[in-house]
């Protein structure tokens, strides 16, 4: 039986949508894209919290985990979060939650823990979640406690099984008090913690003028505050600036003081690594980067989370050109990004400014007490209902005992006779006896005028904006109370930073450097070493090697064709082995450097591959400020050669050999100079071949070629001999004659 395919899919044709690729790709980013921005990196401006942490906290909320109550495993509450809201990995869920327990990432910390939940020098050191406990804060209550009070939104989970809060009836603008960070598509935010107290002035003094303008609302709000306290280098309009567009750049430094000799660091820019911070200055004073400083420790403790001891050696730089030095070159200076973007109470992502920010949180705080005062005046009025009727009772009771005795339906007879709603009728007949004693009519009669005061109140604040304002106003002040801290981060219009220039109090020195074939590089002083008579480190051997002087850099150049620098001044002269090049340099694992030259702006350098290829370049070109190298010479399918310092000028040429014995002698003006690339073809070699370079040398006119054999015997070809090997650039050269060669003889070559 033949199947006829084309009819199939002819008459399926009706149940399959169609879309161009083009259009279905926009729609597939798009729905993308909007899902990060809203369900996973943005924060909301009503309660400055993303998806993760909003679940975390209202699931454990639903655990009854509160600041009053046991401390229950993390590993527990994680579960609840994954199963029941946010089904996604377990690890990211954790640290979402690790870091809303962190006191010196946030200003005030949702969760509190016992375990180890990390340090600030590290603070993804913390504890597996199996390890840890946790629960709510005090300060968690202020988002969670009026969430059944009416006052948010419901959506159902991720199975629809259950119900989640969109937001959290925060009762303060989180979103500036402990900022928020992350990257979305196409978009990230980065809004600092702020100060309680400064910001919830802001917003009394906003709520008693809406008018009042972004400068204003400074004198209030005097920048970011973090919990890792540190200090702000901007003065007033820089900042000003930041709060009117919404985004910029702060710099934050470290703080200290002076004891005698010693400079005592008392806190890092937020974020920053202690242990990175203590390496680099360590490495400046083992490479004579600093010689201002004798030693660094690291006396941190529960007291002082940070404590970095510099001893200095009692130059005539003071404390304050040290630091200087050392804010311009280590982390204890660092610039912080601000984006003020978040998710507006529109739903839509946008970067806010100061005064947009608060006046939306405000409205969204308004709408929040309405909703929660007329949930509990709805409350009150169900109360007064049901109390109406228990006074009714009272005054007629021998009367509703007699119907409910003697009729069939006293249901009817009694709603009817007294009009009572189902509601009430319901409660009458749940009464217990002993609810019916006249003292208990005393107490209601007495809970029934509270109530009904109380519901006149309510619906006064309710009826009236400037009461709602009020009603705020004194709430948020409450908060102060409980909440309120002093500044952490102080705001200084501080000199720059700037680095002392250690060359310019250091004596320039000679020195011989020299490279191993493994990449360690050592120091000699002065020049003319005799290199015969250096050690190595066993199974390693001489590679090259510099004559400099200790205000000089080297070049170094890998196997792939990438640069990079070195300070001469980073390594100390030593009768050692050296120092390994990776410990400066991120070479990658199994590469190997094949030369090394002196980096000056009277020195060329002529770099090429084993396959023939290359070109010369100019100081400028070889400066390399990243630890990675730079890509320069492209290899391709070949390995770079060497780079050889070279003179430009007529009378220089180069000289190559290859592995089959072919020799070319050609003018090194006729290569071009270049920045980077693979260059041009320097000497001939057949691509089928596997020939490659064995020698690559410069020359002038009166130097000779030395055929060095390993029996010890030389040869020489004097620069007579060597002019049939002098060609253009790009030949094939000319065979080497056979008495130069020696068959199964292994040769080395030397211009003299």
């Amino acid at each position: 039986m033949e199947i006829d395919l084309e009819k199939i899919i002819k008459d399926s044709d009706t149940s399959i949508e169609k879309m161009p690729v083009r259009e279905f790709s926009e729609r597939a980013y798009l729905n993308y894209s909007m899902y990060v921005i809203l369900d996973r990196a943005l924060p909301n401006i009503s309660d400055g919290l993303k998806p993760v942490q909003r679940r975390i906290l209202y699931a454990m909320n639903e655990l009854s985990l509160t600041h009053t109550s046991k401390f229950k495993k993390s590993a527990r509450t994680i579960g609840d979060v994954l199963g029941k809201f946010h089904p996604h990995g377990d690890t990211a869920c954790y640290e979402a939650m690790v870091m809303l327990a962190q006191d010196f990432s946030y200003n005030h910390p949702f969760v509190e823990g016992q375990g180890n939940w990390g340090t600030q020098d590290d603070p993804k050191s913390f504890a597996a979640m199996r390890y840890t406990e946790s629960r709510l804060t005090q300060f968690s209550d202020l988002f969670l406690n009026e969430i059944n009070m009416g006052t948010v939104k419901w959506t159902p989970n991720f199975d629809g099984t259950l119900d989640e809060p969109r937001t959290l009836p925060s009762k303060v603008p989180n979103i500036l008090i402990n900022g928020s960070s992350g990257i979305a598509v196409g978009m990230s935010t980065d809004i600092p913690s702020h100060n309680l107290k400064e910001v919830i002035n802001a917003v009394i003094a906003l709520l008693d003028s809406s008018k009042l303008s972004i400068l204003e609302l400074r004198k209030f709000i005097k920048g970011p505050d973090f919990p890792t306290y540190g200090e702000i280098l901007l003065d007033e309009s820089e900042l000003d600036e930041i709060y009117n567009n919404g985004a910029g750049n702060i710099k934050l430094r470290a703080t200290y003081s002076v004891h005698g000799k010693e400079i005592i660091i008392e806190s890092i820019p937020y974020q920053a690594n202690t242990t990175k911070i203590i390496e680099q200055i360590q490495d400046q004073i083992y490479l004579k980067k600093n010689i201002f400083l004798d030693s660094v420790m690291d006396t941190s403790d529960q007291g002082h989370p940070v404590r970095i001891v510099l001893r200095t050696k009692g130059r005539s730089y003071n404390s304050e050109e040290i630091m200087s030095h050392l804010f311009f070159t280590t982390d204890l200076e660092k610039s912080l990004r601000v984006n003020l973007n978040m998710i507006g109470l529109d739903g839509k992502p946008q970067v806010k400014n100061l005064h947009m920010i608060l006046t939306e949180w405000i409205k969204y705080r308004l709408t929040t007490i309405k909703k929660k005062l007329s949930w509990e005046l709805d409350k009150v009025n169900q109360r007064i209902h049901i109390l109406d009727a228990y006074v009714v009772v009272y005054k007629n009771l021998d009367q509703i005992i007699e119907i409910i005795r003697n009729e069939d339906d006293p249901k009817k007879k009694i709603m009817r006779l007294f009009k009572f709603s189902v509601i009430q009728y319901e409660a009458i007949i749940n009464l217990r006896i002993r609810n019916l004693a006249k003292l208990q009519e005393k107490n209601i009669t007495a809970e029934l005028k509270t109530l009904k005061d109380s519901a006149i109140k309510i619906s006064s604040i309710l009826k009236s904006n400037l009461k709602l304002k009020k009603y705020l106003k004194d709430e948020l002040s409450e908060l102060i109370k409980v909440f309120g801290k002093d500044r952490m981060t102080l705001i200084s219009k501080a000199q720059p930073s700037r680095a002392i220039e250690v060359k310019s109090v250091v004596s320039v020195e000679p020195i011989t450097a020299l490279l191993s074939k493994n990449g360690w590089i050592k120091f000699l002083k002065g020049h003319e070493q005799d290199i015969s008579k250096v050690s190595f480190k066993t199974g390693d051997e001489y590679l090259s090697h510099q004559e400099l002087y200790t205000d000089k850099s080297l070049m170094f150049m890998d196997q792939l064709g990438l640069v990079y620098n070195l300070d001469s001044s980073k390594i100390s002269v030593t009768r050692g082995s050296g120092d390994p090049l990776s410990k400066f340099f991120q070479i990658q694992d199994g590469i190997s450097l094949v030369g090394m030259n002196i980096l000056d702006q009277k020195i060329s350098v002529l770099s090429m591959t084993d396959k023939g290829y290359g070109f010369t370049s100019l100081y400028e070109d070889m400066i390399v400020k990243n630890k990675k190298g730079k890509t320069f010479l492209k290899t391709k399918d070949s390995c770079a050669l060497c780079s050889l310092t070279v003179d430009l000028d007529s009378d220089t040429h180069y000289l190559l050999i290859t592995s089959d014995g072919y020799m070319l002698i050609a003018k090194l003006d006729a290569i071009p100079i270049l920045p980077k690339g693979r260059g041009v073809k320097l000497i001939n070699i057949p691509k089928t071949s596997h020939e490659t370079i064995v020698f690559a040398g410069v020359m002038k006119k009166g130097q000779s070629l030395n055929f060095n054999y390993e029996s010890k015997r030389n040869k020489k070809m004097e620069f007579h001999d060597l002019k049939p090997f002098i060609m253009e650039k790009s030949r094939r050269g000319k065979k080497i004659d056979k008495k130069f060669l020696l068959e199964n003889v292994k040769t080395t070559y030397n211009i003299e």
